[in-house]
């Protein structure tokens, strides 16, 4: 399934450049649009910077559900089209803006706790640091399911935190890869790409195509509840999988009309 996902993670992006493009000019176009302003702001010591943060944070989550929903369309082998943002905004800017704000008080006031507990130069303020830390971690990890979870089940806030969280454990190496590998490996690449692929719609299209190989795995065991993780027969379940990614080689991904 690993080598699946990473051809078709790859062939999904080449295929829909476009989209993906698009999608971190949104991102990149909201962060210069922001934060620029705002450290202006904060180098004069005005607390109006702090305001452009409150307004940031929502329409950086907004935008994040909106291009995770369309990178799903992507690892569905659909193209996504000009006429289907308003409808993924109606279906996603509420859940969106729940998550941002969620997120971003929790790493908020973790990042307060930290540097009190610091600043307490004991052990028991050493311990405390050491649980924040695993405990900003995790759901660091959570959140690179929650978006990919949501375009494929159904549910509120806290019963797609539930679900994110139980695919996060149930599938710890592909996590532990995501959080640790992949993302930084496509922040690193998508500056020197023009900020243009890679990055964070790059890292929403592997998610999403995780979450589509995974909704084969928890389908068929819903299929077949007396059944156990290690009996999931991934040959078969990967077959219409494979015959959709193809086979392709360089020249023909460069110049398709010599093949």
């Amino acid at each position: 399934m690993f080598f699946l996902l990473i051809k078709k993670s790859f062939f999904d992006a080449w295929d829909n450049l476009g989209a993906l493009i698009l999608g971190n000019f949104s991102f990149f176009l909201v962060l210069m649009a922001g934060l620029w302003p705002m450290f202006r702001i904060l180098e004069s010591g005005n607390s109006m910077g702090f305001i452009f943060i409150v307004i940031l944070i929502p329409i950086l989550g907004i935008t994040l559900g909106m291009v995770s929903s369309l990178q799903s369309k992507v690892a569905d082998y659909k193209r996504p089209a000009w006429s289907d943002l308003p409808e993924t905004f109606k279906s996603t800017w509420k859940i969106s803006l729940v998550y941002s704000v969620s997120v971003a008080l929790f790493f908020g006031i973790s990042s307060f706790g930290i540097t009190f507990y610091i600043g307490m130069k004991n052990m028991a303020g050493l311990t405390a640091v050491a649980l924040l830390f695993w405990l900003c971690f995790g759901v660091y990890l959570l959140s690179l399911w929650f978006f990919p979870v949501r375009n494929r089940l159904s549910g509120n806030f806290r019963s797609l935190l539930k679900k994110s969280a139980l695919i996060m454990l149930d599938n710890m190496g592909l996590t532990l890869f995501a959080g640790l590998i992949m993302v930084p490996l496509q922040f690193f690449l998508w500056p020197l790409t023009a900020f243009g692929a890679f990055g964070p719609a790059g890292i929403l299209l592997y998610q999403a195509g995780t979450m589509r190989l995974l909704m084969l795995k928890y389908d068929w065991l819903e299929e077949n509840p007396e059944s156990k993780k290690r009996d999931v027969p991934w040959y078969e379940l990967l077959i219409d999988e494979k015959e959709l990614v193809g086979k392709r080689t360089l020249k023909g991904m460069i110049f398709p009309w010599k093949e």
